[in-house]
């Protein structure tokens, strides 16, 4: 049991290893600790007794808790009086600070080292200092919340780029295993093709060599005949293959004919491919993809990202179009079409939670605001009900045809009703554009936008701004110089804090582009949600009713985004 005071206990309390703040005895052991310290120890345990944090021998309250037990007074002096003594004048106390050299000092050093040095009473100087300390330790604080938080920032982009790194890995693995069973199928089918072919010539040697064997037979049995004749033969044997020999089947025309089943021509499997191996492994390279680095610069996050679901389980599936049905319950509408999308191009049906609806069977093309991507989609009853997969969805939309002649014809259409359909054609116009792959209408229904497919292979797509009613494009996109290439995939006019922006989906940099369109010139402004690992090569994006981004990467991943200013 302890009895006295020693350094370390006069020093600091065992519990919060701080200097004292209203010291008790435990009655038990002696053990000295702050009167909070005790009393969270204290209710921490049951039964009205709880070991001494110190020694653990086991101690209670008297009745009035920790307020009844002695305080240590020795303590309670010394962290009151706090006395100091000079590290030079050993038996003389601190009472003085002297500011030039910022120490505190005795009455000694004041009259001898210090002597002409301006001085401060020390009570008077330390409450100022502590007040120093108090407000520095304001901005210690702020520092400190401010660091956390860039360490949680810089943990949370640690486990993105793991995130990312495994996203990316298995696009990897997905194409290496597309490219696997398409090597597999084209094997395969090779290999069925070398064996039909073979077979077929094989076919057409044994009808001939059965055919040979045939004559060589008939040849042996004749040959036969004219030895018997000529060694036994009697009399009216050897006229009859003397006959034989002159007008049957061993007469010249006759012979001539066995001999005359000879082969023609030789034929032999050939494999005949249309490249060579350097531009099979350049495109197979191309195919893999090659992994860069993409810098991002970081900025508050503008939307919540919610990985949904996979609509899909083949590793190279496109989604081309998609859309959302403000229905009850909401849907998302999916169409995997590669090429331009067809009046009766299959439509998938999922809930949000990616249920695929199996008996929700539906052709045609799914996108509300923009109502084809490709085919032409005249005002008819027919293309008017892609509307009614948004019920709440009654404004004014764009329709695109293009016969692929460098002109396209725009429709703006204004849905009247949904049920039953009713929609009015108010303008048209033309603009020059070439084959297109997505457009979109601002909500002004003065601006218009177009993706634009390259005639030619290995050129990358571009995103075109066409003012109403202008014939030409007032603007092309260009990327941000720091990119070596962009691929849009798709577009969408969109609010985001308060700005109308254009949204660019990037599939070669799984990048979303936030674009500003204000005075007809598109220009990059930043990436939304930067590197986000669940955006894999987005192909299309669509806004619903409730300013909620849809996205689809390929490979058949689903992606919600909900802007946090809402």
């Amino acid at each position: 049991m302890a009895t006295g005071v020693n350094k370390s206990e006069a020093d600091a309390c065992a519990v919060c290893l701080e200097s004292y703040r209203d010291p008790k005895f435990l009655s038990f052991c002696h053990h000295t600790f702050c009167a909070q310290c005790i009393t969270d120890v204290a209710n921490r345990h049951t039964g009205g007794t709880f070991p001494c944090p110190s020694c653990r021998e086991p101690t209670s309250l008297p009745e009035g808790g920790v307020a009844a037990l002695q305080a240590n007074f020795y303590i309670k002096k010394q962290s009151e009086n706090n006395e100091e003594m000079c590290s030079i004048h050993k038996k003389r106390e601190l009472e003085f600070y002297c500011v030039m050299c910022q120490e505190a000092i005795c009455i000694n050093c004041k009259m001898t080292k210090h002597e002409q040095h301006q001085t401060e009473d020390l009570p008077t100087a330390i409450q100022q200092k502590r007040e120093e300390i108090l407000t520095k330790n304001a901005s210690l604080q702020k520092a400190e919340k401010d660091l956390r938080e860039s360490l949680k920032t810089t943990r949370e982009e640690q486990q993105a780029v793991l995130d990312k790194k495994a996203a990316v890995e298995k696009n990897i693995r997905d194409r290496h295993a597309v490219m696997v069973a398409a090597a597999d199928k084209f094997r395969d089918v090779a290999l069925d093709s070398l064996c039909s072919l073979s077979t077929d010539i094989e076919d057409d040697i044994d009808q001939i060599l059965k055919q040979q064997e045939n004559n060589l037979k008939e040849l042996l049995r004749i040959k036969r005949q004219v030895e018997r004749a000529w060694n036994f033969g009697k009399a009216s044997d050897v006229i009859s293959v003397v006959q034989e020999l002159k007008t049957g089947r061993g007469s010249e025309q006759a012979l001539a004919k066995l001999t005359s089943q000879k082969m023609k021509a030789v034929c032999r499997p050939v494999l005949h491919f249309k490249v060579t191996g350097d531009v099979i492994l350049q495109k197979t390279r191309d195919f893999m993809g090659t992994v860069t680095k993409m810098e991002m610069e970081v900025a508050a996050p503008e939307v919540r990202v919610v990985k949904r679901f996979l609509c899909g389980q083949e590793a190279d599936i496109e989604v081309f179009s998609l859309s959302h049905e403000d229905n009850d319950p909401p849907a998302v509408l999916v169409s995997n079409e590669r090429c331009q999308l067809k009046a009766d191009a299959p439509v998938k049906v999922f809930s949000e939670d990616g249920q695929y609806k199996q008996n929700d069977v539906r052709v045609g093309c799914v996108s509300n605001k923009r109502f084809a991507k490709g085919e032409s989609m005249r005002p008819t009853p027919r293309a008017g009900c892609i509307d009614t997969h948004c019920k709440s969805l009654k404004t004014a939309h764009f329709r695109l045809d293009n016969d692929l002649s460098g002109e396209a014809e725009v429709d703006i259409v204004t849905v009247i009703t949904t049920e039953p359909f009713q929609a009015e054609q108010k303008t048209e116009f033309t603009i020059n554009v070439g084959a297109h792959r997505a457009f979109d209408v601002d909500d002004t229904e003065q601006f218009f936008v177009v993706v634009e497919e390259p005639q030619l292979p290995d050129v990358w797509r571009k995103v075109k701004l066409y003012r109403r009613p202008g014939a030409d494009a007032i603007s092309t996109y260009s990327p941000p110089a720091h990119l070596p290439c962009c691929q849009p995939s798709d577009v969408c006019f969109y609010r985001l804090g308060g700005q109308h922006v254009l949204l660019v989906t990037d599939e070669e940099n799984d990048a979303i582009h936030v674009v500003d369109v204000s005075g007809g010139c598109l220009r990059f402004v930043r990436y939304l949600a930067p590197g986000c690992p669940w955006l894999i090569q987005p192909t299309a994006i669509t806004v619903d009713v409730s300013a909620r981004l849809w996205l689809a990467c390929r490979g058949g991943t689903i992606i919600c985004m909900e802007p946090l200013d809402v």
